[in-house]
């Protein structure tokens, strides 16, 4: 089953995590003098490295769910979770 967490530090910082197929893929955002910069790639990017041969599906369920209401984020965790079988 997929999940996605959200943590929320004093500082700022806002780490995202995810866990698809086994493998759980992060970044943080953290505050900068630009607003936030991440500490690594996307869930879209990470995910098609280690998983090259991802639906299409698969990628813009990845690309939306950071950025999603609690609506879409649960379809979008959906559709991971029935890629993950």
């Amino acid at each position: 089953m997929a999940k996605y967490v959200l943590t929320y530090t004093p500082d700022g910082e806002v780490k995202k995590e995810l866990t698809y197929k086994g493998e759980t893929f992060s970044y943080t955002m953290i505050p900068d003098e630009f607003g936030k910069t991440g500490d690594n790639k996307c869930f879209d990017i990470q995910v098609s490295k280690k998983f090259p041969d991802e639906p299409d599906e698969v990628i813009e369920a990845l690309e939306n769910i950071s950025f999603a209401d609690e609506d879409e984020i649960e379809e979008c965790l959906t559709i991971l979770t029935d890629y993950e079988d």
